[in-house]
């Protein structure tokens, strides 16, 4: 069995040669073919190794025909390793583009990726036929943070170009318990460590031009970091930098390396503090790094990057996987604990299909007998099914209901100087009587993962509409399902608290737009609480003093530790706020009933610092 097991690692081996080579700068296809009037660039290169998130594929459409509406669609399969082998699951994204004559459009479509194994493939359809169909573009898309790939924004013809071929990290395989570096290099195989070592391996990391960026900053969740020269800064247009900034605000590890932060922020009020020393500064859930080339150079950028993790906490970090708790599911199928949501009644359920399976059987067959009129079976069986069909229905609506019931755990940075905020949570929904209409809706920029029931990843068939914004259709929530859902946004904030000092006291007006459950506000070395609920617009008197952190966070979140730690090691010149309801927040559905839901945010009313 030893010896199977052995060649079989071995033939994995083997086979990871042999996709190396292929995989050396990029994954995926960069082609321009005209067909109908119509010209289209695709561009899917992207990291061959990448974390759960998106991957970004870019379009140019020209159109030089008459005005027209053509269709992106793309297909995928994924692929999950778990105790039974691979399993197997889908996707189908699709978005409509209106072209005028002349008119040539640039967007990005995110697919949602989180598989081991992953591969998608495109068309461009009109009036439901194929114009011109793409190649399959494949790649791992569930590796840990530090094992995904990271982009370097390169122009060749820069002096930041031409110095950065020898940078990227090179690309290890695990099978089993072996690791291997591919093509060649170190190669330690086994329990007993056997070590081979060699020159080097394919990149795990890899190069794109300025001009070929993302304009939706969705895709970088799926990558370790972004490094990036001054140079080719300068070059990208706003979309592709607002796209890099948001990335980073939600968590991204931004390296801009021989340059300064003006050069992000050319605004001063939304210019993070610059100590002039080169430090690593904090941007909303982010860090903004300034190595300098030299350094990279010397150290390596394994090193830099490795470093760069030290100083970010990984459970607000991107990618999301890296968080302690990503993943975690605390019972019946559920990240978080609906109250009054027990799951499916099954034994209910299989106690009416078994009083129904006599009945339609066994007992309507006997009772026709005894009346020697064996022929209206035709005539009961439906009857009798249509009956079931109600009663099953009827105790549905009754016992459960027709509404969804959720329940979030939300954390939110606002910057009230900046007029910026940027949210993380978890949300578990349970639809009772049928699935929502038309699915889940959310924002064309906001982050979505799909974690399923069992937290690796939804199995089901997914469907998405990007045309007017991100419409799940189907594989995000089922009726009588558990439904977990990690998700990330970034966006303007004109909410805001007010405090002002009156007497030896602190007032705070209340402007967030929802009611304050409970407050605590560090001003220096003086901290102010306030304990009872403020509805929107209203005043109260803070009084000294903070509140327990027991009293404040509930016990029973996955995400409890990591509150508490804030509420215990808040800094000043901040406050930390719990809502009753969340309006940076966005459930993907109308009309949800929350249940014990916890939304805290932490603003700063001065700005970040």
């Amino acid at each position: 069995m030893g010896g199977k097991r052995r060649r079989l690692q071995w033939l994995c081996f083997v086979l990871a040669l042999g996709c190396a080579t292929a995989s050396a700068r990029a994954a995926g296809e960069y082609r321009t073919v005209e067909i109908e009037s119509l010209k289209i660039e695709i561009d899917t290169e992207w990291g061959v190794r990448t974390a759960p998130g998106y991957l970004p594929v870019r379009f140019a459409l020209t159109n030089l025909g008459e005005a027209r509406v053509v269709e992106i669609v793309g297909q995928g399969n994924r692929y999950f390793r778990g105790v039974r082998g691979m399993q197997g699951g889908g996707i189908v994204v699709r978005q409509a583009v209106r072209l005028a004559r002349g008119d040539r459009v640039r967007l990005t479509i995110p697919v949602p990726i989180l598989g081991t194994n992953e591969n998608i493939r495109f068309e461009i359809r009109e009036d439901g036929r194929t114009l011109a169909p793409f190649n399959y573009t494949g790649f791992e898309s569930n590796s840990l943070p530090g094992d995904a790939s990271a982009l370097i924004v390169a122009d060749r013809s820069s002096p930041f170009g031409t110095m950065v071929s020898g940078w990227p990290r090179r690309m290890s395989a695990v099978v089993g318990s072996a690791t291997f570096v591919v093509p060649s290099g170190t190669v330690t195989a086994g329990p007993a460590g056997r070590t081979v070592t060699s020159a080097g391996g394919a990149p795990l990391d890899f190069l794109l031009a300025p001009v070929r960026l993302p304009t939706n900053w969705l895709g970088y969740t799926s990558l370790r970091a972004v490094v990036i020269g001054p140079d080719e800064w300068r070059q990208l247009d706003d979309a592709q930098k607002s796209a890099l900034l948001t990335w980073t605000a939600c968590g991204g590890d931004l390296m801009l390396v021989d340059g300064d932060l003006g050069l992000l922020f050319p605004d001063e009020r939304r210019r993070p503090a610059d100590t002039g020393n080169g430090a690593v500064r904090g941007y909303f859930f982010g860090r903004i790094h300034r190595p300098t080339s030299a350094a990279i150079g010397t150290a390596g950028l394994a090193s830099v990057l490795s470093d760069a993790q030290k100083v970010q906490d990984a459970n607000w970090a991107l990618p999301a996987n890296g968080a302690r708790d990503w993943g975690t599911i605390a019972g019946r199928g559920f990240r978080l604990l609906i109250p009054g949501v027990d799951g499916v009644p099954a034994r209910a359920y299989l106690s009416i299909l078994i009083v129904f399976s006599l009945l339609i059987g066994p007992a309507n067959y006997w009772f026709l007998w005894r009346k020697r009129q064996q022929v209206l079976l035709v005539l009961t069986a439906p009857l009798i099914s249509a009956l079931f069909i109600v009663v099953l229905g009827a105790y549905v609506v009754a016992g459960e209901g027709l509404g969804v019931r959720g329940r979030a755990a939300t954390f939110t940075m606002l910057d009230q100087a900046r007029q910026q905020a940027s949210t993380r949570g978890s949300m578990s929904l349970y639809a009772a009587g049928m699935t929502p209409a038309g699915g889940l809706r959310f924002p064309r920029d906001a982050a979505v993962f799909s974690i399923g029931p069992q937290g690796t990843g939804s199995r089901d068939a997914q469907a998405l509409d990007l045309t007017d914004a991100q419409r799940f259709s189907g594989g995000l929530i089922q009726a009588r399902s558990p439904a977990n859902i990690e998700q990330i946004g970034f966006r303007p904030a004109r909410e805001r608290l007010s405090f002002n000092r009156e007497g030896s006291g602190m007032t705070v007006v209340n402007g967030l737009g929802a009611t304050v459950s409970m407050l605590v506000y560090r001003d220096r070395d003086n901290v102010y609480s306030l304990a009872g609920p403020l509805s929107n617009g209203g005043k109260a008197t803070m009084k000294t003093g903070a509140l327990e952190a027991g009293t404040v966070v509930p016990f029973d979140l996955p995400l409890s530790s990591r509150f508490v730690h804030l509420l215990e090691h808040q800094p000043a010149g901040s406050y930390l706020a719990v809502l009753e309801r969340s309006p940076f927040w966005d459930h993907g559905v109308s009309g949800v009933v929350e249940r014990g839901s916890f939304h805290l945010v932490f603003g700063w009313p001065e700005g970040q610092p």
